[in-house]
Parts: structure tokens; C-alpha cells; sequence
């Protein structure tokens, strides 16, 4: 442990608890079991729980307050190959899902079990979900919010993703898309007499090795959409010619774009082979986030001076906002530390984000 204030050491502890408990998506069972636990003795708060899902709230809250829910998920992405030991070294926390979001989760448990809500202005609900990182159908939010409606009673909604304790408004849609290159078998000896699928694509895969991010600004903010391929596979003998080629492309698109640009899309960038030759299906999609930041709660948030950045990424403020809850990411989390094989967040974001959230929050004299 390093040195430091109470309070600082307090948001490292709670760091290091939950990354001790690891929780690989469809592996949180065991971290919400704990959470849960120790929720249980937090004076004032009660707990609902939904599969591996946390609602909390103040057993008496004040209706006459505004509401601000906290969400933050408790999954990560698998273990890299080599383990990642949780430490603590030279002012930074290492472990798996510490920038993404167990930062963030952090400093939820901090406003959670310390912060003087009495005096606050604002009235406190928290979710910690399941699931986060994987099909959006199957991501945890999707089971609290019928089950748990006041969570969605919010007038404001704080994602703590990593933002680097910035603001960042909105986020970029995300779609699965599956490309097929339909070609016919033949002997490699003799190539010509089959249409090779593998090599059938190479016109379109090379399109998008040089397509270049495209921006697009939304209220002052570029976002980039961007288009990865993620996947690869063909083939059925070093000696056949592949009479199939598949390829799952990760498209991220900005706000105010939906399926159908992402349909377009993909149709553009086939148009030029054959027909039947090749085919694409939307597996998976996730809608963008509105930008609004006009709401009321959430100037008097950036009035305290943050910066406010588009949030190149998915998160569930798109969730939120698509259920009429205004949502926002901020989080103490380094994007760029995400998913890494030696994430990390840095301590002193964690106490910067911690005060800039205890300090919008505490009442106004």
C-alpha cells in the first residue's frame, strides 16, 4: 500500500478488493456474492439483488431531491494469457479490469459507504451489473431495469467508464457484422476449375486497410467510425481450394446513425463482386448515445470545470438514454489502459475523480 490521506487509501483498498475477486464475463457471480455481503452492512442503504445484478438505494430517500444513478459493471474481459497480478506500483494499480471499470466501480463503493449524503443535494441509487462486455441482449441492465423500475427514475445517470476523469457525452454505436465469400472447392493442383473465396475477398478487405476513420461532429464533438476487422476463417485442406471465407467486421459508428447506415455500409463495400458471391448479417448491435448537454444536471456538472471529449467507445450511457434517462460517462479509468495485457489505473485519477464527484455532489452552502 502506498502513503497518502484516509480517503486515498480508502479508494485503493476498495481497488484492491475488487480486483482480488476476479470476474471474467459469465464469471461475477462470486464478486456480486461479496458485494452483496458488504452492501448488507452499510448503515442508511438497502440492496436488491437480480442474477448478478446490484440495485441499491437509501432506505428513507427524499423524493424531493433529484435522483442521480451510478452503473457500473462488474465484469471484465478474460485473463490475458500470462496472469495479471493485482499490485500496486510506482502511484498505479495493476490488475485485470482495473482501468475497465473496477476504477470506476471504486469509487461508486466510496460515494456509496463514505460520502455524506445527508447533505447532499442529490438523491443516491447505485447498480453494479453482470455482463457488460459481451452481446448487448445479454448484458446485465437488461434484467434490472424491468425488474428493478426505479432505477430507471433517474434524472441523471453517471457511467463511471474511463474517461481519464473527463466528460465524455454520448458514445459511438457498435455492430457485428459477418461477411461470407461464398467461392467452389476445387484441387489446388487445379485452381482454375474452383473460384477461390479466400482471394474472392482480397478487393474487399484491402478497401478496408485504407479506409481511414471518418469524423463526424455532433454538437462541437468528432466522433470516428471506424470499421475492424476482428476475425478470420476459411478453408478445409492445405490442398483445397476454400470454398468459403468468413470474416467478422466490428463497425463503430457516431451518434445519430443507426442499423440502416450500417447496412449501407456494408452494401457499398460489396457492391462491386458478383452477385451471390457474398453475404453479410448484423449479429450483434448496439445503438449510439445521444450528446445532449443541455440538461440542467449535467451543466451544473461541467460547470465545475471539466472537460468535456466524445466518448469513442460503447458504454451503457446509450442504454440509459434510450430509456429516457440522460446519461453521461465519467470515470476515473485511462481508455487507452483497457483491455490491455498490463492494464492499469493510475491512483491519482482515482482520488481526482473521487473529489470531483463528492465535490458536485456535497450541498451547496
Amino acid at each position: 500500500m502506498t502513503g497518502g490521506e484516509p480517503e486515498d487509501r480508502r479508494l485503493v483498498d476498495n481497488l484492491l478488493w475488487l480486483l482480488a475477486r476476479k470476474s471474467p464475463i459469465g464469471f461475477e457471480k462470486a464478486l456480486c456474492d461479496d458485494l452483496e455481503a458488504r452492501l448488507a452492512s452499510v448503515p442508511g442503504f438497502k440492496t436488491v439483488r437480480v442474477a448478478n445484478n446490484l440495485a441499491v438505494r437509501r432506505t428513507e430517500p427524499d423524493g424531493s431531491r433529484p435522483k442521480i444513478v451510478f452503473a457500473g459493471h462488474l465484469d471484465t474481459v478474460p485473463e490475458p494469457k500470462v496472469e495479471l497480478p493485482v499490485r500496486v506500483e510506482a502511484g498505479k494499480v495493476y490488475g485485470r479490469g482495473s482501468t475497465d471499470m473496477k476504477a470506476g466501480d471504486a469509487v461508486m463503493l466510496s460515494l456509496l459507504e463514505d460520502f455524506n449524503w445527508s447533505g447532499s443535494w442529490a438523491e443516491p441509487l447505485f447498480v453494479f451489473y453482470e455482463r457488460e462486455e459481451g452481446p448487448h441482449l445479454e448484458n446485465g441492465l437488461e434484467t434490472v431495469f424491468p425488474e428493478v423500475p426505479w432505477v430507471l427514475e433517474a434524472d441523471l445517470a453517471i457511467v463511471p467508464e474511463p474517461t481519464e476523469g473527463t466528460v465524455e457525452a454520448g458514445c459511438v454505436g457498435t455492430a457485428q457484422v459477418e461477411v461470407t465469400f461464398n467461392g467452389r472447392a476445387a484441387h489446388s493442383a487445379r485452381p482454375w476449375l474452383g473460384l477461390n473465396a479466400v482471394t474472392l475477398a482480397g478487393d474487399f478487405l484491402a478497401k478496408l486497410h485504407a479506409l481511414e476513420p471518418e469524423e463526424v461532429d455532433v454538437d462541437g464533438l468528432v466522433f470516428r467510425e471506424v470499421l475492424t476487422v476482428t476475425l478470420a476463417r476459411g478453408g478445409v485442406a492445405a490442398n483445397v481450394v476454400p470454398d468459403t471465407f468468413w470474416i467478422n467486421v466490428n463497425m463503430r459508428f457516431a451518434p445519430g446513425r443507426d442499423r440502416k447506415h450500417v447496412e449501407a455500409t456494408f452494401r457499398g463495400l460489396l457492391a462491386d463482386l458478383p452477385d451471390g458471391t457474398a453475404e453479410f448479417a448484423v449479429v450483434d448491435f448496439a445503438p449510439s448515445g445521444d450528446v445532449d448537454l443541455s440538461h440542467p444536471l449535467l451543466e451544473r456538472l461541467i460547470q465545475t470545470g471539466l472537460e468535456v471529449r466524445p466518448k469513442q467507445a460503447w458504454t451503457d450511457v446509450a442504454r440509459f438514454a434510450a430509456s429516457g434517462v440522460p446519461a453521461v460517462n465519467l470515470g476515473p479509468g485511462t481508455p487507452a489502459q483497457a483491455h490491455q495485457d498490463a492494464e492499469y489505473a493510475e491512483v491519482a485519477l482515482l482520488v481526482e475523480c473521487y473529489g470531483k464527484l463528492a465535490g458536485y455532489l456535497a450541498k451547496r452552502p
